[in-house]
């Protein structure tokens, strides 16, 4: 993260960066092909290719988050061609960049370049491995965490246009997910406004806030340019959201047993530095508000938003990579202890590391259980260019279907058949294979990402948002004069999703051999 001469760059860390990027990239790669959970591996797949086709996010299709990650994922649709390659490409490269981020940081903490290229490895295992594909929670936390870095290095340095920066990440965060960020910005700007106004410099708060609205502004312009409606834009991305976390917070249960036992590795690292830090400062006579300290804040408001928005969102766990940040940090502050046995602790960490990142990187990174794969044999996956070329390399095997992946395969590729002779772009599919409007090259009109019913992917019934979404829906039908809407029989998606927002006398039902169709009546 230090910011260094090229010279002295490729001087000193040259070799040790051209490794952490091959094995960043290599590992990110080599997991994310290994399997599929359709709801969670395309997540952002055909979101991407659609603004490719002119098929703008919340204009045209509802979401609640990962706005920045289908945006990104376009460019790279755009320049490599839209294939699994492209996707997975994405992920690989953003593991690499937070990874170096990562390395420098260390650096910056006084650890020498081999202990700081150890951590950065089992940082990289941890980090964008465990999900391997993009993903809205990983880009916002890495956002997030680059972010972080740049705080921490610019307390030093004191760039207003590393300010600047700073703020734009903060967005980009945000509009990967609205958090961690939201907890984290609210925590950082208690901390750093008192330590700027304490010194005095309030020229940078001023710098700040200044970069906030600026970027809101052009931000505010780009969706009047897109054709993206401001009211639209707060129900889907602000309001609707906001009532799903409020109904999380008012169910959510902790317990000290459960906590400790998800982050007693991170708890561990974080109870030895404050103590060490105590121990250095005399703080029963004032508290100090040293760059050091307010750093050390900074970084400890980071891990505490990573933990609630992981303990809010219920989801498989994916915070471990700050497990290697915070052990790298409390190796670097071995420094400060006199003696001889800081070696021996400094190894015993490495030592301890290393069985940490092993265990986790055999729960989560080889059997896939981020992506609820861990219950399937990896090794019955066909390929899926079986299906389309352009998912070439990936291994296909999905554990919610209830048969082989060749079963399943040969579905898929009667389904695409049946698209591709389509004559009309008048159908609505409903489905977590958010691939198939890419391969068909048809308009497959998918409303949503994502189909749950838990009042995640759209406003149930009590929701104050449901008359939004449910005129979204109608307007979108109306707008695109559909016939028809699918469902995969064997996906099992509810059928609510369509008859909890249409009028029964609006439809009638049908079915196939692989489909469930209902036939629309009254928006001709």
């Amino acid at each position: 993260m230090t910011i260094l001469p090229i010279k002295k760059l490729f001087g000193t860390h040259f070799f040790y960066t051209v490794i952490i990027i091959l094995f960043s990239f290599s590992t990110n790669f080599y997991y994310s092909k290994l399997g599929v959970f359709p709801i969670d591996t395309f997540l952002h797949y055909d979101s991407a290719y659609r603004i490719l086709e002119n098929e703008i996010p919340f204009r045209d299709y509802w979401i609640v988050s990962g706005l920045v990650v289908d945006v990104i994922q376009s460019i790279f649709f755009k320049l490599f061609g839209t294939n699994w390659f492209a996707y997975i490409l994405h992920s690989s490269i953003f593991n690499c960049l937070v990874a170096l981020f990562t390395y420098f940081f260390l650096i910056e903490l006084k650890l020498n370049k081999l202990k700081a290229t150890f951590y950065t490895f089992s940082f990289a295992i941890l980090a964008y491995t465990i999900s391997g594909t993009p993903f809205v929670d990983h880009h916002a936390a890495f956002f997030l965490l680059i972010a972080t870095f740049l705080i921490i290095k610019n307390l030093r340095l004191q760039s207003n246009y590393l300010w600047v920066l700073i703020v734009f990440l903060f967005f980009l965060s945000f509009l990967s997910k609205q958090v961690p960020v939201t907890y984290a910005s609210l925590l950082y700007t208690v901390i750093l406004f008192y330590y700027l106004i304490k010194k005095k410099e309030i020229n940078k708060i001023f710098v700040i806030l200044s970069s906030i609205f600026f970027i809101t502004i052009i931000f505010l312009f780009i969706l009047k340019i897109v054709g993206i409606d401001l009211k639209i834009f707060f129900i889907q991305y602000l309001d609707f959201p906001r009532s799903i976390g409020s109904s999380r917070l008012e169910y959510l249960n902790i317990t000290i047993n459960s906590f400790f036992n998800h982050y007693k590795f991170l708890i561990f690292p974080i109870i030895i530095i404050i103590w060490m830090k105590f121990k250095k400062f005399n703080f029963k006579k004032k508290i100090s508000f040293s760059v050091e300290i307010v750093s050390l804040m900074i970084l400890l408001a980071f891990a505490f938003s990573l933990i609630f928005h992981q303990i809010m969102s219920k989801n498989q766990i994916f915070i471990y990579f700050l497990i290697p940040i915070f052990f790298g940090y409390l190796d670097s502050t071995l420094n400060e202890l006199k003696g001889n046995f800081k070696k021996f602790i400094s190894l015993f960490l490495i030592i301890f590391l290393t069985f940490i990142t092993l265990k986790y990187h055999f729960r989560y990174n080889e059997p896939r259980k981020f992506h609820e794969l861990a219950t399937v044999n990896l090794d019955d996956a066909i390929k899926a260019n079986l299906m389309h070329e352009s998912l070439n390399n990936l291994s296909w095997i999905n554990p919610l279907f209830k048969g082989n992946a060749n079963d399943e395969i040969s579905i898929l590729r009667i389904a695409k058949k049946r698209f591709d002779n389509l004559r009309k772009n008048e159908v609505m599919l409903i489905t977590h294979y958010q691939f198939l409007q890419s391969i068909t090259k048809k308009k497959l009109n998918y409303p949503n990402r994502t189909y749950t019913t838990d009042g995640v992917s759209m406003p149930h019934r009590k929701n104050e948002n449901y008359k939004s979404y449910k005129n979204f829906l109608i307007n979108k039908i109306k707008r695109e004069k559909i016939s028809e809407i699918y469902f995969f029989k064997h996906e099992n998606i509810s059928n609510k999703v369509v008859t909890d927002y249409i009028d029964k006398k609006c439809y009638s039902i049908k079915e196939d051999e692989i489909f469930l169709i209902f036939k629309l009546k009254c928006f001709q």
